[in-house]
């Protein structure tokens, strides 16, 4: 008989794109639901981790009385897939920015770190950070012609008005999708966009790896968890990531949802919601 020939093993699965950079961690903080009545209030763990002050680092309709206050609108939920989290909520024919009368052509349901704010969740000039977190779109949501921010890097101090960074969804074309833009000042390039079906009712995991500079380097790697398939895989070097003309600047971060209601007529007139879990903010220096 002739020799059983075994066939070698197929090649290992591919994995998700990883940061091939090495780095020491310098200092670490991080937000995790405790789980829904049970444990701290939703609002307090925000306030441990972006600053213990009202409103602070959060920015819910509910906490200015001019705008929702009769709904909370971060609250805690768990699921099979990444256990406990948060769950920001919008209406669009209801919630307004903050309590900014004037600004009636947008809306925000957002956390952040702030001035006041502790030092190790403020990115300085030249300084490298890396942000992690999980979020899960409804499955339902729609977008308009405008913006639909789910993530920004926003400076604080200098030219801020325009984000740095954004996750933003929105129609192009006639097609819904969900993009990475990067802004130096005014005007913002797309550095990435995919389908809108791909990512709404799904778990997605980021990473996002910033060196704060006029010629900075960005790291942004999103990945489906279902199956690690991957919806952004940027790595940019040279690009403006500063705004700041003094050394008290700084750039923070946003999660949550930001949107303009301009074309609100693309936007369903139901409670919209996103989800968010697992955030950390890490300062961190290259290894040599």
């Amino acid at each position: 008989m002739p020799p059983v020939v075994t066939p070698p093993p197929p090649p290992p699965a591919a994995g998700p794109p990883v940061d091939e950079k090495s780095f020491t961690v310098l200092t670490e903080r991080t937000l995790d639901a405790d789980g829904d009545m049970i444990g701290l209030h939703a609002y307090d763990l925000i306030r441990a981790f972006g600053g213990d002050y009202v409103p602070g680092p959060i920015e819910a309709p509910d906490l200015y009385p001019i705008n929702h206050p009769d709904v909370q609108h971060i609250y805690e939920d768990t699921d099979a897939t990444v256990g406990n989290h948060f769950v920001f909520i919008i209406h669009r024919d209801i919630d307004i920015d903050r309590d900014v009368v004037a600004n009636d052509d947008r809306q925000r349901n957002e956390i952040k770190t702030y001035d006041k704010s502790e030092e190790a969740v403020k990115g300085y000039e030249d300084e490298t950070f890396i942000y992690r977190w999980k979020f899960r779109i409804n499955a339902d949501m729609e977008v308009s012609t405008r913006f639909s921010h789910f993530f920004q890097l926003k400076a604080v101090g200098g030219p801020d008005s325009q984000p740095i960074l954004t996750i933003t969804g929105n129609e192009r074309s006639g097609e819904d999708g969900i993009e990475v833009r990067h802004s130096p000042l005014q005007d913002f390039s797309v550095l990435g966009r995919t389908d809108w079906s791909t990512v709404t009712g799904e778990w997605l995991e980021a990473y996002c790896r910033v060196t704060f500079a006029e010629s900075g380097d960005l790291r942004l790697i999103v990945t489906r968890m279902r199956d690690d398939a991957v919806i952004f895989d940027i790595d940019e070097s040279g690009l403006d990531l500063w705004r700041g003309e003094d050394p008290s600047h700084f750039v923070r971060p946003k999660w949550g949802i930001y949107r303009s209601i301009l074309d609100a007529d693309n936007l369903r007139p139901e409670e919209e919601d996103v989800r968010f879990a697992n955030f950390s903010i890490q300062e961190v220096m290259p290894v040599n």
